[in-house]
């Protein structure tokens, strides 16, 4: 898995003479301190941790200590199975009555020691894969978070192109109406002419105020998890290396995936869990045995003639279950389904990664060939655009066509933008589907971006 280690962006390093805005590992920053659902996950590992010292505590000493205190006020009858003479009046009494008054304390301290007890060791096997998966579910967390800070980070930085390209194009459009406008008053062209640049600019100011909008909502889905108000973000530098994945080999990167994805690493330890689950429901079939120690120290009052106890006993215990109607035979059929259920789950997951990672690995392939494709675009619908320009003034081209070849530059332009943004998302995927990602690749990116305004 060291392959990985920077293999996509590691041409990023060897650029010279790039400045750092380090405003993603700021975002990052941010969002490590204040994002909920990374709180949230610190937590449920935290809980999850402790199955561990439970399930161990089951099979260590267990000391209990119990104290009494209390007063007796008791008035009763003797009855004598014969009479008896009373020495007071001389004559034959059957009963006689009494009291008694006084206190009653009492001080135990009870240590049980499991000898044997199958079941409790199973829980013990069974919480240690519990530790691993909370772990693995935290750094899942981890992973998750990088993935929702890259794509929260470009999509305000995609929306505020958008909202550049925008107004760029409202006002070439505004200078195309002006143009037509004072090329109709001098009869030069035909209202048409006016009529199309007006609709097209009306277009323009919809389309820049959606993207106002746009950006607003990107920047609110930042703030969700950094709870900060973005300031003006860094800038994409014009041009960004766009390595292929390293290795270049599909089924490698399965196999990688495979091997340290970790959702699928997760559903392995949830089948092993399930697994033992089964272990220690089988175990309530088995007798359990123990050695119980006492002390004991106590005196009462309240009785006819006043005590005073004291002594210890070392017993051992053996318990055999011999019927529980039914329960016990029913939990270990129903670990069985559950074990079932997580092998099915985990063979499920196991499919759903290898196609993911196949995905992931064209998705790179295709996004850098994509911005190459759209660059080549903008330069050709610049050139288009001259021609169409040029052509209008010389009268071959017509006033529509000129919005037309302007229209499609400034496409070419967003979609450009965007598929930088796509394609630095598809390597960030791609390591993550390997259960790789790191914080160290969201600095690699960073080192892309300049404070400076690119587009």
């Amino acid at each position: 898995m060291h392959l990985l280690r920077g293999s996509l962006l590691a041409a990023i390093l060897v650029l010279p003479g790039w400045g750092q805005a380090h405003d993603l590992m700021r975002v990052y920053d941010l969002a490590l301190r204040n994002d909920a659902s990374l709180r949230a996950a610190r937590h449920a590992r935290d809980a999850a941790l402790e199955a561990h010292p439970q399930a161990r505590a089951a099979l260590l000493p267990q000391l209990t200590g119990a104290y009494s205190y209390g007063y007796a006020d008791t008035d009763g009858t003797y009855q004598f199975n014969e009479p008896r003479l009373d020495p007071n009046t001389g004559e034959l009494i059957s009963r006689e009555a009494f009291h008694f008054d006084g206190t009653d304390r009492g001080l135990s301290i009870t240590l049980n020691q499991p000898l044997f007890d199958l079941a409790s060791w199973r829980r013990l096997q069974q919480a240690a894969s519990q530790v691993a998966l909370a772990h693995v579910n935290y750094r899942n967390a981890e992973q998750d978070l990088i993935l929702r800070v890259a794509q929260a980070y470009f999509g305000v930085l995609g929306a505020r192109d958008n909202l550049r390209s925008a107004q760029a194009e409202k006002a070439a459009v505004e200078r195309q109406l002006e143009q037509a406008r004072r090329r109709f008053e001098v009869g030069l062209s035909a209202i048409t002419d006016v009529q199309e640049a007006q609709a097209r600019y009306d277009l323009t100011v919809a389309t820049e105020l959606e993207a106002q909008q746009r950006l607003a909502a990107a920047q609110e889905a930042l703030a969700e998890i950094t709870q900060q108000k973005p300031d003006e973000t860094a800038a994409l530098r014009e041009d960004i290396p766009l390595p292929a994945p390293e290795p270049d080999d599909v089924e490698r990167w399965v196999a990688f995936a495979l091997d340290g994805n970790l959702e699928l690493l997760a559903a392995r330890l949830d089948y092993d869990i399930a697994a033992r689950g089964v272990q220690v429901a089988r175990a309530g079939h088995l007798p359990t045995l123990g050695l119980r120690g006492t002390y004991e120290d106590g005196d009462s009052e309240s009785r006819s003639v006043p005590t005073n106890s004291e002594g210890t006993s070392v017993a051992l215990n053996l318990s055999v279950p011999l019927f529980s109607g039914g329960a016990t035979q029913s939990g270990v059929r129903q670990a069985i389904a559950t074990r079932e259920q997580r092998r099915a789950q985990q063979e499920g997951t196991a499919r759903r990664i290898e196609r993911t990672t196949r995905d992931a690995y064209q998705a790179v392939i295709t996004g850098a060939a994509r911005v190459r494709a759209f660059k080549q675009a903008v330069i050709s619908n610049t050139t288009a655009l001259e021609a169409s320009e040029a052509g209008l003034e010389v009268g071959t081209r017509t006033a529509v066509d000129v919005l037309n070849t302007q229209q499609q530059l400034y496409g070419a332009q967003r979609n450009y933008l965007q598929s930088r943004y796509d394609y630095l998302l598809a390597v960030l995927r791609l390591k993550a589907v390997a259960g790789q990602l790191t914080a160290a690749d969201l600095a690699e990116i960073d080192r892309l971006l300049t404070t400076g305004q690119t587009s």
